[in-house]
């Protein structure tokens, strides 16, 4: 008569099946989370084109002009902020659903957007994740940075801050050292920027020039940044009041003197841009919640 064999696993072999099933999970979340953030870079991608889109069809109405150019019937001011050029937008009737101001793993609306005329509870503090450089026009440049990712610290070009990398903070670009762009001319890409770590500018093109540089040599523009972490920045003036070190809450980002990078003249490109003047506006109040954490980790 036959005997049933009921051995079961040694314990050396226990530890060899734990140990392939560890490896094999070592190397599936990587590539889940590399998966996951192209995803959200393609919904940021998809939002940035119908900030541009919202943009052109508001200046067919307003003489090729953008929102950030223009006196605001509803507050009789020129927009001091990114959330105050897109609200025109908003008010104006070209959108009617402020989330496309959002992105995966950023700053997005809490979808109250308010009552018409005056839309007070749209693009509020943290409800706008995109900046824009201001004064351009339907017929700018068609490779002009028009929206992007909110910046750390405004100059020309812009400055992120990729040590707070996919975490949801002022400036941070996404892990390893890219940010979302779109131009004038409609397009939206993910690019990749000078660093994976510190302070870092656009990438290099050659000849002097990046991607924000080479759409107007020797013409610094002015930014209007995202109102995110306690206000509006922008550079009017030179740094913003409202700037704050995501890595040190109690002092400044950069030097209100020059580069904030520290080039000055002879340093890492071009200088601060030039102050707009006296703003005629104000933005409209909001409160500034406290920015969640990203799925995206460090």
């Amino acid at each position: 008569m036959k005997s049933k064999n009921n051995r079961g696993f040694t314990l050396i072999e226990l530890l060899v099946v734990i140990t392939i099933i560890a490896i094999l999970a070592s190397l599936a979340v990587p590539a889940f989370n590399n998966v996951q953030r192209q995803g959200n870079q393609m919904k940021g991608v998809s939002n940035c084109k119908q900030i541009i889109v919202a943009l052109k069809q508001f200046a067919t109405k307003q003489n090729s002009q953008y929102p950030d150019s223009l006196p605001n019937p509803y507050t009789g001011g020129v927009a001091m902020s990114a959330n105050d050029a897109f609200r025109y937008m908003i008010q104006d009737g070209v959108v009617s659903d402020e989330r496309i101001f959002g992105c995966p793993a950023g700053y997005n609306p809490n979808g109250s957007i308010g009552v018409a005329p005056a839309f007070g509870d749209a693009l509020l503090n943290n409800e706008n994740h995109w900046a824009m450089t201001q004064g351009q026009t339907d017929a700018s440049p068609g490779n002009m940075p028009l929206v992007f990712e909110n910046v750390a610290s405004i100059s020309w070009p812009p400055v992120w801050n990729a040590n707070v990398a996919g975490q949801i903070r002022p400036g941070r670009t996404w892990p390893g050292g890219q940010i979302i762009i779109g131009r004038n001319d409609g397009g939206a890409e993910v690019v990749d920027l000078s660093a994976k770590t510190g302070m870092v500018r656009p990438k290099p093109l050659g000849a002097g020039m990046d991607i924000f540089t080479q759409a107007s040599p020797g013409q610094p523009q002015n930014i209007l940044n995202a109102m995110v972490m306690g206000g509006p920045q922008s550079n009017a003036g030179g740094m913003p009041p409202g700037m704050v070190d995501p890595n040190n809450p109690g002092g400044q980002l950069g030097s209100p003197l020059g580069d904030p990078l520290g080039g000055g003249a002879g340093g890492l490109g071009q200088p601060l841009g030039q102050p707009l003047g006296q703003p005629l506006g104000q933005p409209l109040p909001g409160q500034a919640p406290g920015a969640p954490p990203s799925p995206l980790g460090n």
